[in-house]
């Protein structure tokens, strides 16, 4: 074998590695369906709220993708109970942008707001008594849960790990712009 064709045969295993890295594709959505399966496994969540005084629960989580804010919304049933200011039944709605997390492979919601807590059955005035509380307990938890985590095999690809350069909230999902590491 000549010196040539050693060297031609050395070049092929790397053509082939440099087209796989090529194939990766520029985008990855994440689909409503998928969060939704991955956010409602969190739930009910319950909690304790001004030191023990009142139990909190949030029930029935939607997520809504509001796209001209590059934001995601979401939606719970709210139960809030106390054995001195009976209970407080309602709707919240918070919405936060979105924060990627390259070492965990997770989606977390930064910067939640609050935006609203409509009371349907007790008193309003509780109701917006506990609006600090039931927003500082939201933020606790979503700064330590992700809205999504990525398998393992969702950041490869043909061989090559991804790296994610954008995140847009779109109609149906979010999507992950990527390159190949």
């Amino acid at each position: 074998m000549t010196p040539r064709s050693l060297n031609l045969l050395l070049l092929i295993p790397l053509i082939i590695l440099s087209a796989c890295a090529t194939l990766v594709p520029k985008d990855y959505l994440v689909t409503q369906d998928k969060i939704d399966r991955a956010w409602s496994k969190s739930f009910p969540l319950q909690r304790s709220l001004g030191n023990g005084l009142f139990n909190a629960s949030l029930e029935t989580p939607d997520v809504t993708f509001l796209t001209a804010q590059n934001r995601i919304g979401l939606g719970a049933n709210v139960s809030v109970s106390s054995l001195l200011a009976g209970e407080v039944k309602g709707r919240i709605g918070l919405s936060g942008s979105l924060r990627y997390d390259a070492a965990q492979r997770a989606l977390y919601l930064q910067d939640p707001n609050l935006e609203s807590l409509v009371v349907n059955q007790g008193s309003a005035e509780l109701g917006k008594a506990l609006r600090p509380a039931l927003n500082m307990m939201l933020n606790e938890y979503l700064r330590a849960n992700p809205l999504y985590q990525f398998k393992q095999d969702e950041m490869r690809y043909a061989g090559n790990d991804i790296d994610i350069t954008k995140i847009s909230v779109v109609e149906n999902g979010i999507k992950f712009d990527l390159k190949p590491q």
